[in-house]
């Protein structure tokens, strides 16, 4: 199906065809972008998404291999020596998440890699069993969002530490990319080191001035009442401009779409009740 077949105007066509050239990668979302337009009311509404979208960070190869310099360089600076150090994510032992995704990207980029390759661990329980006094912590995960997350994996591990007489540690927060108010709060409240390769703006409350950036989120909820109430056990309410108001316009490539992002990118149920393809997907 072409774009020129789908039902939307002259103007939508002509916003859909601007977004093609500043962000490629949606070139194969031609009928999630028409269905987007086409749940808007106004032209504002359509305004606005399409320059959200052009404001949109796509994690991808590029960018990928920046942030594996970027954390190679900042072990290097903290002088952290692989013999004392265990580099963890903070996935749980069960499940696969981007934590221990990213953590496999950078097995081979924390230099030297002969000697660090050892000191990957995949998850937190696994961690806690091996982690002496003594000894530094560096947690990661692929994204921060709200920090809450990252705040929770502290207190987890802590208490499974102490559990084990360990009390004695450094710890060291990572990541590839955090939203800025986040990293902010987890830095405040964990008042350990926090690295993040990139920074990102909320979507819309740090990206336009006081005036625009109230109208901006008003049509934004205007939008997202088009949507389902609840989706897969979730509320709406909880998710509005995306989990703790994050505002985030981020996803990395083939990974899960981040929670903080603006549901109408990844909410799949519409107030109807039909399905609603979207330009980004998440699992769970």
């Amino acid at each position: 199906m072409s774009i020129a077949a789908a039902p939307i105007s002259a103007d939508a066509l002509y916003d859909i065809i601007n977004i093609f050239e500043i962000q490629p990668w949606t070139k194969q979302l031609h009928e999630e972008l028409a269905e987007l337009w086409s749940l808007c009311s106004s032209r504002s509404q359509q305004l606005l998404l399409r320059d959200l979208i052009e404001k949109f960070c796509l994690f991808d190869a590029i960018h990928e291999e920046a942030a594996c310099k970027a954390f190679n360089a900042q072990i290097q600076e903290w002088n952290l020596k692989p013999k004392e150090t265990w580099i963890v994510a903070v996935a749980n032992a069960e499940e696969i998440d981007g934590s221990t995704a990213g953590l496999q990207k950078l097995k081979n980029k924390v230099m030297p890699y002969e000697d660090w390759h050892s000191r990957f661990l995949s998850n937190i329980p696994s961690a806690s069993k091996k982690i002496k006094n003594g000894q530094n912590i560096v947690l990661f995960d692929d994204f921060v969002g709200s920090g809450k997350k990252m705040l929770k994996k502290i207190a987890w591990i802590k208490k499974n530490l102490g559990d084990n007489g360990v009390t004695k540690f450094n710890l060291f927060c990572t990541c590839f990319s955090g939203m800025k108010f986040g990293l902010k709060h987890l830095s405040d409240e964990s008042k350990v080191p926090v690295f993040s390769h990139i920074y990102l703006n909320r979507g819309i409350s740090e990206n336009y001035d006081d005036d625009k950036a109230k109208e901006a989120l008003g049509l934004m909820t205007e939008i997202e009442e088009k949507l389902a109430t609840t989706y897969k056990g979730k509320h709406m309410k909880d998710f509005s401009l995306g989990y703790e108001k994050s505002e985030a316009l981020y996803c990395a490539v083939n990974e899960n779409c981040p929670n903080n992002v603006f549901p109408v990118f990844w909410w799949r149920i519409k107030k109807d009740g039909k399905p609603f393809k979207t330009l980004l997907r998440r699992a769970g």
